[in-house]
């Protein structure tokens, strides 16, 4: 068996994070697509997050989501138009309002989320047995990637890439 010098391994972690990267996007993309739901991503993004944390404020969504304020405003009142969210008044402090889904807004979701899986199930299904048991392995794998932290630093600080020929003040 052949040892890996952390160069190597290096070049092979950077050369799968690339790959990875390209393909989750175009997944991603693709999934979209399959949402005929006429809601933006971000949009339908902000519907998921408040049905999934809900009720949230609107800051509270705005942080969940990584977004400005202004960006989240602008959403929620999208959704409330399209009859998808409420806002109900905080009874403990009636400045805050708290942003919620409607069961319009879950039937919505519920659809988009059937379409998708029924196209990624479409897709899944011209894998053979052996091939759709890797997906699962890789999945496992995939979930620990997105669930935490990354225990390593930032990239440019990770032992096996950072450039130690010009060492920062």
């Amino acid at each position: 068996m052949a040892s890996v010098t952390p160069t190597r391994l290096a070049t092979d972690a950077t050369e799968v994070a690339g790959r990875l990267r390209f393909s989750i996007a175009r997944l991603a993309r693709i999934m979209r697509q399959q949402d005929q739901s006429g809601l933006t991503p971000t949009t339908m993004a902000a519907l998921a997050t408040i049905e999934r944390q809900g009720p949230l404020t609107l800051g509270e969504l705005a942080a969940v989501e990584q977004v400005a304020p202004p960006t989240i405003t602008k959403s929620v009142t999208r959704l409330e138009e399209a009859g998808l969210v409420t806002r109900q008044q905080d009874d403990a402090d009636r400045r805050i309002h708290r942003v919620q889904v409607t069961a319009e807004g879950l039937r919505q979701l519920q659809e988009a989320r059937s379409r998708r899986t029924a196209w990624l199930a479409t897709r899944l299904h011209q894998f053979d047995p052996d091939e759709l048991e890797r997906v699962a392995d890789v999945l496992d794998l995939f979930e620990r990637l997105t669930s935490c932290e990354p225990d390593t630093p930032a990239p440019e600080q990770h032992p096996l890439t950072a450039d130690h020929t010009n060492p920062k003040p």
